[in-house]
């Protein structure tokens, strides 16, 4: 089959994406999570708040499953692997905008933040959609000055995981392992924001996020009862939850 043949329209890959939310959703059924700074993320989830979830593009997985069943919004580029991520997140209860910091990003913006004001949780990722990993983008930094809504940056480990050889070495949980959650506080962008401010705010981010990311692989190593972890689920079923506004 020639690869310009390989797109989620073709009859023998339509239900792929399905598939891949239900094998996503059970495979990460048994596993245990905690969350730490849960206060952060609480107003954005709720619709309380209008603000901008950023994380990492390797912890994509986890992401989208943990946080389903929110009617989040999510951006995804228009190319052709982000059709495939696109019917992914649709299949576990996501809206996604088409866009990216290169191509579509204002369009895309505009559209998550009339969803975003209505209640809807909004995600970005933060080294976009095709890296470099773990540098944070200026073009997220500047999404979120112009919506002037905060970066509440999200990062995760995984206590025994696999990494696949793609740009972004995405983690896929191990069966039955642990996996927390780390979020910080907000980040807030001014506006008018000149190339200075973005540059400042996108190191601050970056380092946001490497530093998220490290508290959570150092609460991994930390002995452990199993009480505060709960296992399968989400954030809804952990938290509890409601339809966002408009919805």
């Amino acid at each position: 089959m020639r690869r310009d043949a390989l797109t989620p329209d073709h009859p023998l890959l339509r239900p792929l994406p399905s598939w891949g939310a239900s094998l996503l959703c059970a495979l990460h059924h048994t596993c245990r999570f905690r969350v730490l700074g849960h206060t952060h993320l609480r107003a954005v989830l709720d619709g309380s708040r209008p603000g901008l979830l950023t994380t990492w593009h390797f912890a994509f997985p986890s992401v989208i499953y943990y946080f389903r069943h929110l009617n989040g919004v999510i951006m995804v580029s228009r190319s052709r692997d982000g059709e495939w991520a696109a019917r992914l997140v649709h299949a576990l209860g996501f809206q996604t905008v088409r866009g990216s910091s290169h191509r579509g990003g204002a369009e895309a913006l505009r559209a998550m933040f009339r969803l975003a004001r209505k209640g809807h949780p909004a995600g970005l990722i933060a080294d976009g959609s095709q890296g470099p990993a773990l540098v944070a983008q200026k073009g997220i930094v500047w999404l979120a000055a112009a919506a002037q809504l905060p970066l509440v940056p999200l990062s995760l480990a995984a206590e025994r995981a696999w990494r696949l050889p793609s740009w972004d070495r995405t983690l896929l949980p191990k069966p039955f392992t642990r996996i927390t959650f780390a979020a910080g506080e907000p980040i807030h962008v001014p506006r008018p924001c000149d190339e200075d401010d973005l540059e400042c705010h996108r190191r601050l981010l970056e380092t946001r996020l490497n530093a998220l990311t490290e508290l959570a692989r150092q609460t991994l190593a930390e002995p452990q009862s199993a009480q505060g972890w709960a296992r399968g689920g989400g954030w809804v079923e952990t938290f509890g939850g409601q339809k966002p506004r408009g919805s």
